[in-house]
């Protein structure tokens, strides 16, 4: 039998007296499945965003790395399966994880080493070049996640 001083289990309990709950989350931020590289550009604004972070750099480095993953993962991985993103490490982290079908790991081809005027080739030297870290992790059931983190 509860105490006379226990606080009833509802969402309400948590709330500090004289404060009004928080409002509900609008249907239009909740999390939606990302399918293209525009999506995960909208989503990463959205979850910085909601974190209070001004974006900036971070936010421009993020959504130019994470359109050459998603890119990446639509033209030579067989397709996007997952994309995940998050603010990570106590909040000192922006991480990203794009997961595609293709078991090989991206292609590093030295800039120097290609033709200027030749398209194409350079996505994986540039998320490498953007990102604070960059790993790619084969998928038990076939598959990779490439995760990569910036500092924010």
């Amino acid at each position: 039998m509860p105490h006379d001083d226990a606080l009833p289990l509802t969402p309400e309990a948590a709330v500090p007296e004289g404060r009004p709950p928080e409002p509900a989350r609008p249907p239009e931020l909740a999390p939606a499945p990302v399918r293209t590289a525009g999506q995960a550009r909208t989503a990463l604004a959205r979850l910085l965003d909601a974190a209070g972070h001004p974006g900036g750099q971070v936010l421009a480095d993020a959504q130019l790395a994470v359109t050459e993953l998603v890119a990446n993962a639509l033209r030579h991985g067989g397709g996007l399966t997952c994309f995940d993103a998050r603010i990570g490490r106590c909040g000192t982290e922006l991480v990203v994880e794009v997961d595609d079908r293709d078991d090989r790991h991206p292609v590093v081809l030295p800039l120097h080493d290609r033709d200027p005027a030749t398209a194409g080739g350079r996505g994986w030297a540039i998320v490498q070049a953007l990102a604070t870290t960059c790993q790619v992790v084969p998928l038990p059931a076939g598959g990779k996640r490439i995760r990569v983190t910036f500092a924010l």
